[in-house]
């Protein structure tokens, strides 16, 4: 299925309830755009004042092959339907520039679409052309010629002369034989000089003729290609006026965004491992297998403890000599975006540090679902500090549902390796939280990478600021290269219903491997290279939730916080960090969660507040 190239439809009301408005209709499956008063119609209109209109009233129909083409048919409208101010009565193409009529003189719209490809051009526009005139015939004078011949005919009388009685031949008159051969030459030689003036006059007739032609030729092609200049500067002109109206009313499309700001936008690799304070050793959680069989269950779990205070705590050890403990950390994928071309990048703090944030979610010991709880002497008030044999318990359980609340930088207890295999053995296993048997951890990303859109290079990072106040963070690459970046909002405008478009590297978005082959040392290794490729996701503000607000003595306290909720519900895991952008192309969020609830799905972002507060170093 192919659109050549044509990313939207563009329809210009004339007149009507909607005169001088644009509508922009996204392409893309698109198969038809109805036209009426119904509300579901694609181009909906207002029911009193465009009564002209039929409820369903004409569709222009996309037909994509061989080329991409439209075609307007009338849908049994009660005015009918007119293409150019003729009324159709089957369905006809439509192209570009051609007007639509709802009605008899009634509303009438203007069909376009961006951007025009060389298949789909406007219709011939047709001039009438007047009568040429008549042409002008010009009188020549008629040169008379009058030819008179006089024939002098001499006669002389014959006769004796009296006085000598000879005969005396009568003298000679007219011309001589050479006079006449002299006459003729010379009336030849004019001739021919005449004929060669004629012919050389001819000959410079035609020349000055031909040169003349090849100027006005020459001249005509000039002012031809001056006039196409000036209406192809015109077209632009309009062109890119119609676009900024266009973009003004309906903003940045998607291929815009990813086309200014994709390569700005950096998918992040993270390995992070939480670690004692005082020892410096990675912390793991404890777990055991049913050792004397007492359960049918033979697997290995994870290890709790209920306190006597009735508090259910992870057994945390900094041992594990057996290989089957697990290690407190995890692998992450997410999204940040460069705000400083010398390196910054911004993200989500659950991205770039998530021993700051509760841990429930995340913690790899869900993946069993069942766990063993140990309890102290026998239960809470009990003067026994030994533990007794554990039983099983269910981690979906409400009554563990605080489990998830445990934010690993808190700290935490450390139990002494394996006494759980000895319930009613040794001593002094239990730490006494109010003797300081609590630890303190930090947490460490092992791995911190970025790597930029169509790029087979990652970068390192380092972590420079975590947010205090919500789930943002600021990290650093180094580069020898100054980077392209993004603008963030000044200001923290945001309106429900306004369009935004998030792009980031959820792992749903289908990813390039780059092969190829190289010779080190002699050795022909093949490699193979992850490409990003950034996801793009469109919707709208559906809510803006402050974490507080204080309006006429009431304090409403927002229960997500100081979130953006947003309409897109296309994207997911991966994607947090990622930027999220107003129709103008500035970043106002960063897209953090996606919620899925009885069949609804939705997604929120930290506002753009808190990551301008990681950029400043001084305040005023």
């Amino acid at each position: 299925m192919s659109n050549d190239g044509i990313e939207r439809i563009i329809i210009r009301h004339v007149n009507g309830s909607k005169a001088n408005q644009i509508e922009q209709i996204s392409l893309g499956d698109l198969t038809e755009i109805t036209i009426g008063r119904d509300p579901s119609s694609t181009i909906a209109f207002d029911s009193p004042r465009d009564d002209v209109v039929s409820r369903r009233h004409a569709v222009i129909r996309v037909v994509r092959e061989p080329h991409i083409s439209f075609r307007l048919a009338d849908l049994g409208s009660s005015n009918g339907t007119f293409l150019n101010g003729e009324r159709i009565t089957d369905e006809l193409e439509l192209l570009p520039d051609d007007a639509i009529g709802l009605g008899k003189n009634g509303v009438k719209l203007i069909f376009d679409v961006q951007p025009r490809p060389s298949s789909l051009a406007s219709r011939t526009r047709l001039i009438d052309v007047g009568d040429a005139a008549a042409t002008r015939v010009i009188k020549t004078a008629e040169i008379a010629a009058s030819m008179a011949a006089n024939d002098a005919v001499t006669k002389t009388n014959i006769g004796a002369d009296t006085g000598t009685g000879k005969f005396e031949p009568p003298p000679k008159t007219g011309v001589g034989k050479e006079t006449v051969l002299h006459l003729l030459g010379e009336e030849r030689r004019a001739t021919s000089r005449i004929w060669i003036a004629s012919l050389a006059g001819f000959a410079a007739f035609v020349a000055l003729g031909g040169a003349f032609f090849y100027w006005k030729h020459a001249h005509d092609q000039q002012e031809l290609q001056t006039q196409n200049q000036r209406l192809k500067d015109d077209l632009s002109r309009r062109q890119a006026g119609l676009e900024s109206k266009t973009d003004e009313q309906f903003g940045l499309s998607s291929q815009d965004i990813v086309k200014q700001f994709g390569n700005a936008t950096a998918q992040i690799s993270t390995s992070w491992r939480l670690y004692d304070q005082t020892t410096g050793k990675p912390v793991f959680h404890q777990t055991f297998r049913d050792h004397e069989r007492r359960s049918k269950d033979l697997y290995t779990y994870p290890a709790y403890v209920r306190m006597p205070n009735n508090v259910v705590v992870r057994w945390l050890t900094l041992e594990d000599d057996n290989r089957t403990n697990i290690p407190i950390g995890e692998r992450l994928q997410g999204t940040g975006f460069v705000v400083s071309e010398h390196g910054f990048i911004l993200t989500n703090k659950h991205v770039a540090a998530p021993w700051n944030l509760a841990f429930g979610q995340s913690d790899p010991a869900n993946d069993s679902r069942f766990g063993w709880l140990y309890e102290i002497g026998g239960g809470p008030g009990a003067k026994d500090p030994k533990l007794r044999y554990p039983t099983r318990i269910d981690l979906a359980d409400e009554d563990y549902s605080s489990l998830k609340a445990w934010a690993p930088a808190s700290g935490g207890l450390v139990f002494v390796k394996n006494m759980a295999l000895f319930p009613n053995g040794v001593e002094g296993n239990i730490p006494d939280p109010s003797k300081g048997g609590t630890h303190t951890f930090f947490g460490r990303d092992d791995v911190l990478e970025v790597r930029f859109a169509n790029s087979r290079v990652s970068a390192a990072a380092n972590l420079a600021r975590v947010s205090s106040e919500s789930d943002a963070a600021l990290i650093k690459v180094d580069t020898p290269q100054l980077l392209n970046k993004l603008e963030i909002a000044s200001d923290d405008d945001v309106t429900v219903g306004e369009k935004v478009i998030a792009l980031g590297y959820p792992s749903v978005a289908r990813s390039a491997i780059a092969f190829n082959s190289t010779i080190e040392n002699g050795q022909i290794r093949k490699n193979e290279d992850i490409v990003p490729l950034p996801f793009v996701s469109e919707g709208i503000v559906a809510l803006v939730s402050p974490a507080a607000k204080t309006e006429n003595g009431i304090t409403m306290v927002g229960l997500s916080g100081d979130m953006i909720q947003l309409s897109i519900n296309s994207t997911g895991a991966g994607n947090s960090g990622g930027p999220v952008f107003n129709k103008a192309g500035k970043v106002i969020g960063l897209f953090t969660y996606g919620i899925s609830r009885g069949g609804a799905n939705t997604s929120g972002a930290v506002p753009i507040k808190y990551g301008r507060d990681l950029l400043q170093s001084q305040h005023p």
